[in-house]
């Protein structure tokens, strides 16, 4: 019977990722289409008149989908500001709802800062709810972490948040090192096992093939997934820091980094952040380019580079489609590519370490790892020819 030809776990493992992404990318851009209100062709001073009487017979569910209607027919112009400002006072005023209220508030800032609307009305509304926010923040130790460290670096001014975004990026790799060390072993570790892999593949094929890597591998220790599960390793850190700077993003409001500040932001606004609260779109380009140059520079495996560097396009790509879709602010930006740019630093000083040679392990012990598939290969019986 002709041998069938061995399943690589690790294609087969980046394919599903791949598809994963693209069909989220889909449902993303599916579920922001659709979500849209249903429009009218009613003047703007009628659906006016129409949302206040709805708030007035506390219909709020009706009134909010008309605030947004109005929002998103007139968007870019004084209507679509009054309809997000409408949207808020239903949250803050009727619903008793700050939290809401104040999300509202901040897109009529980043997207109408220069309006009659926001300028008037928005603002002085901001500032109001802005304190409220921050008072009601404050007893959480997540805020007080964060403050206790810009509090360290006052004497900077403005600087300080910056100075201590970059402090806690770097306490946060710090803490990683030793098990980002591991994963960089394990890379390594694959690496100088190519040879000896590249030679099963040329003498035998099918689940031959596949029992005698995965005896290789027993062999010397290694783990081919040990590299992944480490990966997974910061995105715990990743949204400890992301809930941190929500609870922290009204004190964000006075920093600022080069170009996101409140002149570059009226020139263009939606785009530019004025403060490291708001979303800034160049800050997440660059984050986005450092993410690619950083998955192209930890390629160490010859046999899977092309699926790699397909991997970290979509990746990239992912990352900028929900950073803009959820607008995060630029102060978690600014974290997030700091935190890359130590880790590519990290493993550029890792990799220039002289690399031992690749010895079979020596007790039973040593070769313990998890990884189902290749359990799963080991334990099937050899078919019969």
């Amino acid at each position: 019977m002709a041998q069938q030809e061995p399943i690589d776990q690790r294609k087969l493992f980046t394919q599903t990722l791949v598809i994963s992404m693209v069909i989220w990318l889909l449902v993303l851009m599916g579920w922001s289409y659709f979500s849209r209100p249903p429009m009218s062709d009613k003047p703007p001073d009628e659906i006016v008149r129409e949302i206040e009487k709805l708030r007035a017979d506390k219909d709020y569910v009706e009134a909010t989908r008309r605030a947004q209607e109005l929002a998103t027919r007139y968007r870019g112009a004084e209507f679509g500001a009054l309809g997000i400002l409408l949207e808020a006072k239903i949250f803050y005023e009727d619903k008793q709802d700050a939290r809401e209220a104040y999300n509202r508030l901040r897109q009529l800032e980043e997207l109408y800062p220069n309006t009659k609307v926001y300028q008037e009305q928005g603002r002085p509304l901001l500032d109001k709810v802005s304190v409220q926010i921050d008072q009601k923040n404050r007893q959480l130790p997540s805020y007080q972490a964060l403050d206790a460290v810009m509090r360290l670096f006052g004497f900077a001014g403005d600087a300080r948040f910056i100075l201590g975004i970059l402090f806690i990026a770097a306490v946060v790799r710090l803490i990683q090192v030793p098990l980002v060390n591991r994963q960089f072993a394990s890379m390594r570790k694959m690496l100088q096992l190519q040879p000896k892999l590249l030679e099963l593949q040329q003498k035998y094929t099918g689940q031959e093939l596949m029992q005698r890597q995965m005896a290789l591998y027993k062999k010397y220790g290694v783990n081919p997934m040990g590299g992944c599960l480490y990966a997974l390793l910061p995105i715990p850190f990743l949204i400890l820091v992301y809930n941190a700077f929500l609870v922290y993003q009204v004190q964000f409001r006075d920093g600022h980094f080069l170009w996101v500040n409140p002149d570059m932001a009226a020139r263009f606004p939606g785009m530019v952040g004025a403060h490291l609260g708001q979303f800034d779109a160049p800050l997440v380009l660059i984050y986005a380019l450092s993410m690619y140059i950083t998955s192209r520079l930890t390629i160490t495996d010859p046999s899977q580079a092309q699926m790699q560097k397909t991997m970290a396009v979509f990746t990239t790509l992912m990352l900028v489609v929900f950073s803009w879709q959820f607008r995060f602010p630029a102060a978690f930006i600014l974290y997030w590519m700091l935190t890359n740019v130590f880790y590519t630093l990290q493993y550029k000083l890792y990799m220039r370490r002289p690399m031992p040679d690749l010895e079979p392990v020596e007790t039973p012990e040593q070769n313990k790892w998890a990884d189902c598939s290749a359990q799963s290969a080991l334990s099937a019986p050899a078919k019969a020819k």
